[in-house]
């Protein structure tokens, strides 16, 4: 076995991260995720960010565990050949702007009519319609839309330095498959599930970050929860401390220190150290400055205080519990070397060896895909010349970048 989905078929139209995030957790569950890209360059993100020999490393995460096929949705006969795999799919994948699919005639009503049972997610930014259902979206201007910038620095609004709904959308919209398959397994049959990346943060904002406007009227407002978290300065480096949330947890920290602060009254209670933060954050500094990140963390260990160190990225894999947890896999690309990348947070019974495939080249299984439909050769043929001359393009293209 690969996985409790073995055996089920996905269809995944998408590009850059919320569809193939969801995507891959459904292929790292062992679902045969067929990947459906444009011929030429297929998905953008094959050349975003870092790359090597021309794999990009985000794509080749969000890749993994994947086929790959090339259709021209242009051209009347990859059409045909798309709805063909649709009458053998259990899930569609797509995250087109709204209105795209209907005009390419591969939207839920059309593709229901060919496979009742398909279960069809539809990805966008703001949902399928509303005044912003047309704007080209990309995480940032969600993260603007439900206040993540206010919520960094309300002085100065900050953007989060990670694409957090795209991913998130990818992880609400792979857990939307996974009940609409258990009702499907019910005998409910298919269903079209529209996720949009606003909603979907919304709905991942809302406990916390938005706690002080769930009431309408009345509550205590005692500050937001990210006041109670801060990173203190030391000789090397910084360290998360949650010490001013509880005042035992406060005074057990200033006695550590031998400080009078949690007898002073601008520190002396929650209020008071929220209102007083910054204040107080420096004083803290003083006397955690002078020690190293590990000097602090084992001191706050030994007193059962919460402590972190804050870990540089090319730091993050070398952590000794992520080395103990096994968190990290390191792979032996034949042909980009050693990769890593994380393993699923989740084993389940009978996935097996983790990852099963690496991120596919384009079209790399136009054959083994399309034989499985009883497409014809000829048309199997075309496909793999086309994609050959593409990539032969595409490689004397960067080879003439890089001179």
């Amino acid at each position: 076995m690969s996985g409790p989905y073995e055996g089920i078929r996905v269809l995944e139209l998408t590009s850059t991260v919320s569809g193939p995030f969801a995507g891959m957790m459904l292929a790292d569950q062992g679902a045969e995720v067929i990947k459906v890209e444009p011929p030429g360059i297929g998905d953008l993100a094959r050349f975003m960010g870092t790359t090597k020999d021309g794999m990009g490393a985000m794509f080749s995460t969000l890749n993994r565990n994947k086929k790959c096929i090339c259709l021209d949705f242009k051209n009347e006969e990859d059409l045909s050949v798309l709805k063909e795999l649709v009458s053998t799919t259990d899930v569609l994948i797509e995250n087109y702007r709204p209105g795209i699919v209907k005009k390419l005639g591969i939207d839920y009503e059309s593709l229901s009519q060919i496979n009742p049972d398909l279960i069809y997610c539809s990805i966008s930014g703001y949902g399928q319609s509303g005044p912003y259902k047309e704007k080209k979206v990309y995480d940032p201007l969600i993260q603007g839309t439900v206040g993540i910038p206010h919520a960094q620095n309300i002085k100065s609004p900050e953007l989060i330095r990670t694409i957090i709904y795209d991913k998130v959308t990818g992880l609400t919209s792979a857990q939307a498959i996974s009940a609409a398959l258990y009702q499907k397994a019910k005998g409910e049959g298919g269903q079209y599930l529209p996720i949009s990346m606003m909603e979907s943060a919304l709905y991942y904002n809302w406990p916390d970050l938005m706690m002080n406007h769930t009431f309408d009227e009345g509550g205590i407002n005692l500050g937001e929860l990210a006041d109670l978290f801060e990173v203190y300065e030391t000789k090397d480096g910084g360290v998360v401390l949650i010490i001013i949330a509880n005042d035992e947890v406060f005074s057990k920290f200033c006695n550590v220190f031998d400080l009078s602060l949690h007898l002073d009254e601008k520190y002396n209670n929650l209020v008071s150290r929220i209102i007083n933060k910054e204040e107080l954050t420096a004083e803290i500094n003083k006397v955690t400055s002078l020690l190293s990140c590990k000097e602090l963390e084992n001191k706050m260990d030994l007193e059962g205080i919460s402590a972190s160190i804050c870990n540089e990225l090319n730091e993050v894999y070398k952590d000794p519990q992520v080395i103990e947890q096994g968190s990290i896999v390191e792979i032996n690309h034949p042909e980009l070397g050693v990769m890593r990348m994380p393993k699923p947070p989740a084993s389940l019974k009978g996935q097996g060896s983790f990852p099963r495939s690496l991120a596919p080249i384009l079209g790399h299984d136009n054959r083994e895909v399309l034989t499985s439909i009883n497409i014809d050769d000829d048309t199997i043929q075309r496909m793999e010349d086309r994609e050959k001359q593409n990539r032969e393009m595409l490689a004397s293209l960067m080879q003439a970048t890089e001179e």
